[in-house]
């Protein structure tokens, strides 16, 4: 069986690519990451990427949608992940690749689609937060769900102690998610998302122990 190609596309700091490259060990003979893309000339992922030795494209920023619509025919990769990159895919690019990208998003999905979702949940006193692993579709962050890893919020908790758990939450799921299609226990078919050969109508949680 061939090893799966996997690209990742990131805008910011890539933490969470750095967390997926460091458990790729796992992955050995079923999936690789072999190229990483981004639309931001000084994310500090570029040097993620140099650290693990994956090459990185960088975008011009005039053309953006179309160097990574290139970068995609090239490489032809079977698993395209989001790790925290800020714009918007196309459809035309996304309806190419259905089944084959999913994006991290940092809440509870379908709450808190787009950005400041850290402030929403202070403002609305929510009593949960977490982060969510999602097959990609036309709609933003409405795509169906995979995975989402959960904690419990109380009112001491300020923008930045709900950000460094929503991250913790976010490195325990992410790769899960990948091992997952990489082990083809994974599938979107586009009408249902089938694990283990199951059709799952509801979002698989994990509770993130904070304690830990």
């Amino acid at each position: 069986m061939s090893i799966k190609k996997c690209v990742a596309l990131f805008s910011g700091a890539g933490s969470n690519l750095e967390n997926l490259l460091n458990q790729q060990n796992v992955l050995k003979h079923k999936l690789k990451y072999i190229h990483a893309f981004t639309d931001n000339c000084d994310a500090g992922g570029i040097n993620v990427c140099k650290k693990y030795n994956l090459p990185v494209t960088i975008a011009e920023k005039e053309n953006i949608n179309k160097d990574l619509q290139s970068f995609l025919f090239n490489i032809k990769p079977d698993l395209i992940i989001l790790s925290g990159y800020m714009k918007i895919i196309p459809p035309y690019i996304v309806d190419n690749y259905v089944g084959k990208i999913i994006n991290l998003h940092p809440s509870l999905l379908p709450k808190y689609p787009g950005l400041n979702t850290y402030e929403k949940v202070i403002s609305n006193n929510d009593k949960y937060h977490g982060a969510t692993v999602h097959f990609v579709t036309k709609e933003l962050d409405q795509g169906p769900i995979i995975l989402q890893g959960k904690f419990s919020v109380n009112e001491q908790m300020t923008r930045q102690d709900l950000e460094r758990l929503t991250h913790k939450a976010e490195y325990s799921i992410f790769p899960v998610a990948v091992e997952w299609f990489a082990n083809d226990l994974l599938k979107y078919n586009g009408d249902n998302i089938i694990l283990k050969d199951e059709d799952i109508h509801s979002p698989i949680t994990y509770m993130i122990n904070l304690n830990d």
